[in-house]
C-alpha cells in the first residue's frame, strides 16, 4: 500500500482480512492522512485538537465498516439530523429533515421555506450526473438569500464549496443522499474519539495485530515492475501496489498526466474560553467566517474544569490561509462573542489544511479516474478518485475497498501499499 491514509489503510484492512500479506508505506510519520489530531502541546486542554471537525452521515456505509475493521466502531455517537444555526443576532433556527422543522425555519420568510419544500420535491427527481457542468446554485434556482441561509449550511461542509462554486451533480448527490434518503440516511456521525486515534492509530495496530508491515517515513520515489522504490534508496518488492495517493503525486507515479483537480481549504480554530458559551453540541454561524462551531469538550467527554472547548470550523476559503494566527483567533472568537455574549480566551491554537479536499467544481467528474490503471497489478485509490461519492471520508474509504477487490480478483500473494 502506497499511502496511509484513509484510502489506503481501507484497502490495507480489507486485504489482511481475506488474508493476504501487506506492507503499508506512508511518508508521514503518522498514519491517517488528511484525517490527523495535532502533535500535542505543553497547554493544550484535553484531548488535542484535530485538524478539523471530522463529522459523518449515516448514509456513511463503508466509513463505518472501516471503523469496525479498525476497531474502533464505539468512537461515534450518532444523533438524528438537527442542525442549530445562528443568525446575526444570535437567534436560533433548526435545519433536520422533518418537514415541519423546514416550515418553521426562522431565518427566511414563509414563502422562502415552502420555496424549499417545493425545491426538494424537484431535486428528488433529478439525475445529479447529468448536471455536472452547472453549479449546484444554478440548479436551485433560488435566490442568493435561500442559498446562503439555508442550503449552504448543509452543503458547504459536505462538499467543501459553496453551492454557488460546487458541481450540482454532486450537490444533488448530497442531497438525495442524506436529505432525501432512506430514514437514518441523514443522522450525525460525531467522533468522540480524537481522530488520530479512532482512524491511523487503531488500524495501524489492527494492522499490526494481523501481521501487516507498517512502515512510517517511507517516501515511495518510483513504481518498477514488482517493486516500490523509496527516497533513501531502498527497493520494497511486491506482487501488488495500490497507489493511495493525491492526485497529482498519483499521476507523476504513475506515469500519468496529472488530472488537475483543485483542492479546497479548511482553517479551524480551537479555542477554550473562560465560561461556557454555547449550549449546543455544534451550530452553523450564518453570515461569518466561522462556518461551524463544535463542542470538542462535550463531544469527546473532556469537558473543561473551567469554561468551554470549541472549534470552530471553516470551509472553502481560501483567504483564511493568509490570515496571521492572533489575527484569526480574534477574528473567529469575535464571531462566536459577538452572537453568544462576552467571554475571554484562554488558550487558542489554529490548524490550516490548504489541501484538506478536492474542490468538486462542475466539469471535474470527467477528471476523477477509477481504480484500473495501465498496469495489471496496479490500482489507485483516494477520496479523489471516481468513487460516485464527494471528495469525503466516505470516499477515501470506498475507493480503497475497490481497489482491494479489484487486486483480489488477481488473487496476488503479498501487496505493498
Amino acid at each position: 500500500m502506497i499511502g496511509g491514509g484513509l484510502a489506503g489503510l481501507s484497502a490495507a484492512l480489507r486485504l489482511v482480512d481475506m488474508g493476504h500479506e501487506v506492507t503499508v508505506l506512508e511518508a508521514r510519520p503518522t498514519l491517517g492522512g488528511a484525517v490527523q489530531t495535532l502533535p500535542e502541546r505543553d497547554g493544550d486542554p484535553p484531548p488535542p485538537p484535530d485538524n478539523g471537525q471530522h463529522i459523518g452521515l449515516g448514509c456513511f456505509s463503508a466509513w463505518q465498516e472501516f471503523l469496525g475493521l479498525a476497531g474502533s466502531a464505539g468512537s461515534l455517537d450518532r444523533r438524528a439530523l438537527e442542525l442549530t444555526v445562528l443568525d446575526e443576532r444570535g437567534r436560533v433556527a433548526v435545519i433536520s429533515d422533518r418537514p415541519l422543522d423546514l416550515l418553521r425555519y426562522r431565518h427566511l420568510t414563509l414563502r422562502d421555506r415552502l420555496g424549499i419544500v417545493r425545491t426538494l420535491a424537484r431535486l428528488r427527481k433529478l439525475e445529479p450526473a447529468e448536471h455536472d457542468g452547472e453549479t449546484f446554485a444554478a440548479v436551485l434556482g433560488c435566490g442568493d438569500r435561500v442559498v446562503e441561509r439555508f442550503w449552504d449550511v448543509f452543503i458547504r461542509p459536505a462538499l467543501n464549496l459553496r453551492s454557488a462554486e460546487a458541481s450540482a451533480a454532486l450537490g444533488l448527490f448530497t442531497v438525495q443522499t442524506a436529505l432525501l434518503g432512506e430514514k437514518g440516511a441523514g443522522d450525525l456521525l460525531l467522533p468522540t474519539a480524537p481522530l488520530g486515534e479512532m482512524h491511523g492509530d487503531a488500524a495501524g495496530r489492527t494492522l499490526l495485530a494481523r501481521g501487516a508491515e507498517v512502515r512510517l517515513g517511507a517516501r515511495v520515489v518510483a513504481l518498477e515492475p514488482g517493486a516500490a522504490l523509496l527516497a533513501d534508496g531502498e527497493r520494497v518488492e511486491a506482487d501488488a501496489f495500490v497507489v493511495a495517493l493525491p492526485p497529482a503525486e498519483s499521476a507523476r507515479l504513475l506515469g500519468e498526466e496529472d488530472p488537475g483537480l483543485e483542492s479546497s481549504p479548511i482553517v479551524s480554530v480551537h479555542l477554550l474560553f473562560d465560561r461556557e458559551l454555547l449550549p449546543y453540541p455544534l451550530a452553523a454561524l450564518l453570515s461569518s467566517p466561522a462556518h461551524w462551531v463544535f463542542d470538542r469538550g462535550a463531544l469527546t467527554g473532556h469537558r473543561p474544569e473551567r469554561g468551554q472547548y470549541l472549534t470552530v470550523v471553516s470551509s472553502g476559503v481560501p483567504e483564511l490561509l493568509e490570515v496571521r494566527g492572533r489575527e484569526l483567533v480574534e477574528l473567529v472568537s469575535g464571531e462566536l462573542t459577538s452572537r453568544l455574549g462576552a467571554a475571554e480566551v484562554l488558550w487558542s491554537r489554529v490548524s490550516r489544511e490548504p489541501e484538506a479536499t478536492v474542490a468538486g467544481r462542475p466539469g471535474q467528474a470527467a477528471r476523477r479516474r477509477g481504480p484500473a490503471t495501465r498496469r495489471a497489478n496496479v490500482v489507485r485509490a483516494g477520496a479523489w478518485t471516481d468513487t460516485g461519492w464527494p471528495a469525503t471520508m466516505e470516499s477515501a474509504v470506498r475507493s480503497g475497498f475497490a481497489a482491494a477487490q479489484m487486486l483480489m480478483s488477481t488473487r496476488p500473494e503479498e501487496v505493498a501499499a
